[in-house]
Formats: C-alpha cells, structure tokens, sequence
C-alpha cells in the first residue's frame, strides 16, 4: 500500500491547478476502466485532502452516489418518522408539516413503512 503522506507531499510540490483532474484523467484513460469516466470531476469538487482521503478509504471500491432527490427523500422519511412515531401525529398531519405534494404521498409513505422497519430492526434513533 502506498504511503498516502508521500504522495501527499509530492503533490505539493506540483504547481497545475488541474494537477488532480489531469492525474484522474490520465487513470481513466490508461486503465480503460469505464467506472474511472468521471472521476476527473471530482477534483473540482473536493479538496486535495479530501480527495485522498476518499481514495484511500474506498480505493478499489465501485460505489454509486445517491441523487440530491434520494437524499431528500430519506429526509422525509426520516422526519415522518419523528413526526408519527415519536410525536404521535398522524400521517396526513405529517405529510401537511413536511410540505409534500399529493403526488408524492404515496412514495412518501412507502419510504417510511421501509425506514420503519430498518429503524425497528436495528434501533438506529
């Protein structure tokens, strides 16, 4: 395993700005690895620490980053949760508190009767 100081060092001392996005460009194209398309990407997004630190923690992994939506929607969830189960609103009380739409309703409730579930069997909250 690669000593993520030095690397961390030696990439100090470079002076490109797209030092990153061009080392993650260089990867994709000389592995020909599909899943590596994007991920010159994140070198404007994450700082260089941030970068490493995701490379050294999920190295070798493929992994998929939920949408914006996915992540709203489990907050939803999680806040119908609070809402119904521990401050015993109903769900239709809930679902006006939240601000959710008649058309999200149903994926709404699905998510919590899943989110229950999980929250139930591992005692997460």
């Amino acid at each position: 395993m690669s000593d993520t100081n030095s690397i961390r060092s030696n990439l100090d001392k470079l002076q490109m700005s797209d030092t990153f996005s061009l080392i993650l460009f260089a990867l994709y194209k000389i592995r020909d690895v599909d899943e590596y398309s994007t991920l010159s990407e994140l070198a404007y997004i994450l700082d260089k620490n941030s970068l490493l630190s995701l490379c050294e923690y999920f190295g070798g992994l493929t992994i998929k980053i939920p949408t914006i939506q996915e992540l709203e929607d489990l907050v939803n969830s999680l806040l119908l949760y609070e809402y119904i189960d521990i401050e015993h609103m109903s769900f239709e009380e809930a679902i006006k508190k939240i601000g959710l739409e008649s058309y999200e309703t149903r994926s709404a409730r699905k998510n919590y009767n899943e989110l229950s579930k999980i929250l139930e069997k591992y005692s997460l909250v």
